[in-house]
């Protein structure tokens, strides 16, 4: 059960610090415009497509931080670890 509870740690650390790095240096057009009258929607892009250092160091954190819970909450549950049981 350790060794369950501390891949779901490195995988969350993992998950975490990869898709900060994507939405912080990212920018991918995911929806095109769409033009539906006066209601028009779209571009949609994923990422700001800019550097690290054009955010405070704080903003990356939180960001990482709050990926890295979101993937421990969802890999505890389907790994069965009980991790937020305990």
């Amino acid at each position: 059960m350790q060794n369950k509870r501390l891949m779901v740690f490195g995988a969350s650390a993992v998950i975490g610090a990869l898709l900060t790095w994507v939405i912080i240096y990212a920018n991918i057009q995911v929806l095109p415009l769409v033009p539906l009258g006066p209601l028009s929607v779209g571009p949609i892009f994923i990422g700001f497509g800019t550097t690290a250092q054009h955010f405070a160091y704080s903003n990356v954190g939180l960001l990482f931080i709050s990926i890295f819970s979101i993937a421990g909450i969802w890999l505890d549950y389907f790994l069965n670890t009980q991790i937020l049981k305990s």
